[in-house]
């Protein structure tokens, strides 16, 4: 089908392009690092990559073989499912942040004492100066947790627009007609997935310092990215519209890192972050929820 075809030549032709020489001029491929603006910045620009491809897809195709991406917000329909994207993320990161600490406890740092030696060596200053410019944990956290109710997951929106204009607006319905939303969903989420590969040759999300890096990492990713997907999807058919998919996403990522402060050992394969293998069993239980009350055959 020419517009799939299009779609993802563009899309990863576009990501991959940019991000897989980026990696190696600054030699994040080597050592990991993704903190520097430059690569966070490349990395927030792809996100916009799928919404190009959707866009070069539908207008290289003639009128009657072009898709609606559902662009249009139709909030007043839709309020029920805005307000689930929205605030549904949140408690997803909590159980699964509560299921990677009582897994791993000895991971537990409820005095931030490594965030804050890790902060304080990225910063070049003693850590004593660093915590001395902190507010007290419970402040933090409290401060942390109402930025990403409020204003994060509308700012995270409109790059996380970028995404989902393209998986969900053009690649799941593309999919769906050719075979049933739940497999469509399943297919969405594995490429989506696979697209995030060179991010996590980076040391994207996961670090480097893992048994079978990279190809462990893309793995994970990619059931993550599939769970996930089947949530969005549902939303997507139920709304009508991408921005609660749009919403949702950018408030999952407005709250993904809240564990990582109270880890010792950061984000990692596993946790705390919900794109690991043991925290993201809520959001795993959820993607499974939601394929469930898909439709199981092509309309």
């Amino acid at each position: 089908m020419k517009r799939l075809a299009v779609y993802l030549a563009v899309t990863f032709g576009l990501t991959w392009g940019l991000l897989i020489p980026a990696g190696f001029a600054l030699d994040t491929f080597a050592n990991g690092e993704t903190s520097s603006m430059l690569m966070i910045g490349l990395i927030a620009l792809s996100m916009f990559f799928p919404l190009v491809g959707a866009l070069v897809a539908n207008f290289s195709c003639k009128p009657e073989g072009r898709i609606d991406l559902c662009w249009k917000p139709l909030v007043t329909k839709n309020i029920r499912y805005y307000l689930v994207a929205w605030f549904a993320p949140a408690g997803v990161v909590l159980l699964g942040s509560v299921a990677f600490f009582a897994a791993n406890p000895q991971w537990f740092d409820p005095s931030m004492q490594s965030y804050l030696e890790t902060v304080a060596a990225a910063a070049g200053q003693p850590t004593d100066s660093i915590a001395s410019q902190m507010p007290p944990v419970p402040v933090f956290f409290a401060a942390t947790l109402s930025s990403a109710l409020t204003v994060a997951p509308l700012i995270n929106m409109i790059p996380a627009f970028g995404e989902e204009l393209g998986w969900r607006g053009m690649l799941f319905p593309t999919l769906a007609e050719r075979t049933s939303p739940r497999t469509a969903a399943l297919v969405t989420g594995a490429i989506w997935g696979i697209w995030h590969a060179p991010a996590i040759a980076m040391g994207h999300n996961y670090g480097m310092g893992y048994a079978g890096f990279p190809i462990a990492g893309v793995l994970a990713m990619t059931l993550l990215c599939t769970a996930l997907s089947c949530w969005l999807c549902l939303l997507r058919q139920r709304s009508g519209s991408v921005w609660p998919c749009a919403l949702a996403h950018g408030s999952f990522n407005a709250v993904a890192n809240m564990g990582v402060p109270f880890c010792t050992c950061g984000s990692t394969l596993f946790g705390p972050s919900p794109l690991g293998l043991v925290a993201g069993i809520p959001l795993i239980v959820l993607g499974a929820y939601c394929w469930l009350r898909l439709p199981a055959s092509a309309s």
